[in-house]
């Protein structure tokens, strides 16, 4: 229940929503590498002496968030903004106040989906994302291109101010690193591409981001820590309906489960990795007993028997597609 921080507001989807033969457009590669195909990516790199950034923004509906996004983003050679919206309006923002800015329309298919659109317009060598509901600290691209002369991939600090500590409150920080959130890094553009980018099979924020850094350390990549870029994800307040809701995008840490470690049952681990976060409950530090962490907990204690049989559906669904 803890493999990853829940980013992005999307919709529940059904079933037959999910997508995961490739099609040919670049869709779900990331799982199709064999070990040795994965080294070759990493060892036929090409040495670049340029440091040019393309900065991808993936969005969805919020035009307001990512005014305030591209009004405190600067550094960068390239801004591409990668619009899943039904209106026009942020296409209209950008064309309005950030001429400078590409705005692309987005696949449609979910946030993976969408950065890794976003990253196939880019024209730089290195590739930094942000998320649209973020605001870059001072420097953020040119603290990143500072450390990129050592790495292939670097990953910002990312803090969220004005903390409550409220029980329906969502945060998502990074302060030392080895995360990896996909609201902050930036990595080699060959690299991204000879991956895959995101796996598409992902078609909410709840996963994408932990399978592609696995699909990483598998080839032996660690992620560079630049402390000094620094990206602030405000804190959510969510409703109680989204707060339950919540609880049911556990089947994506399924899906993650089944694509890198292959349990017997999934669902099984999902289990015990809620008993496991439960005892660290009463062994952990009163200080750190996050009220929104407390709620959690309890809230899937309360809807155990629900999500459990919800898991094992989509567990079967998973492994019918991946072929298991």
């Amino acid at each position: 229940m803890e493999l990853a921080e829940q980013n992005g507001d999307l919709g529940l989807c059904a079933p037959d929503q999910l997508r995961l033969e490739g099609n040919g457009d670049g869709r779900s590669q990331g799982r199709r590498y064999s070990g040795g195909v994965y080294q070759s990516a990493l060892s036929t790199l090409p040495v670049l002496d340029s440091q040019m950034i393309s900065v991808v923004i993936p969005t969805c509906e919020r035009p307001e968030l990512v005014a305030m996004c591209l009004a405190k983003l600067t550094g960068a050679e390239e801004v591409i903004v990668t619009d899943d919206s039904k209106s026009d309006r942020t296409r209209q923002l950008i064309r309005d106040r950030f001429p400078g800015v590409k705005w692309v329309r987005g696949p449609g298919r979910g946030p993976a989906a969408n950065r890794n659109f976003g990253a196939s317009q880019a024209t730089c060598d290195w590739i930094a994302f942000i998320d649209d509901d973020c605001i870059p600290g001072d420097h953020w691209v040119e603290n990143l291109r500072s450390s990129l002369g050592n790495a292939v991939l670097a990953e910002g600090k990312t803090i969220c101010p004005c903390k409550t500590n409220h029980p329906l409150e969502e945060i998502v920080e990074n302060l030392s690193g080895g995360l990896l959130w996909s609201c902050n890094f930036a990595i080699h553009r060959d690299l991204f591409s000879r991956l895959g980018g995101f796996d598409e099979d992902f078609l909410e924020a709840g996963g994408e981001d932990l399978e592609f850094a696995w699909r990483l350390r598998r080839i032996g990549v660690r992620a560079l820590f630049a402390s000094e870029a620094v990206v602030y994800h405000p804190a959510r307040r969510l409703t109680w309906r989204r707060w339950f809701y919540r609880v049911f995008q556990d089947r994506w840490h399924v899906l993650y489960r089944l694509k890198t470690s292959r349990p017997k049952s999934a669902t099984f681990e999902e289990c015990k990795d809620l008993v496991r976060v439960t005892a660290h409950l009463f062994t952990d530090r009163v200080k750190e007993r996050l009220p929104a962490r407390t709620l959690s907990i309890l809230v899937h204690w309360l809807l155990f028997p629900f999500w459990v049989l919800y898991l094992m559906k989509w567990e079967r669904r998973f492994r019918k597609e991946l072929g298991h």
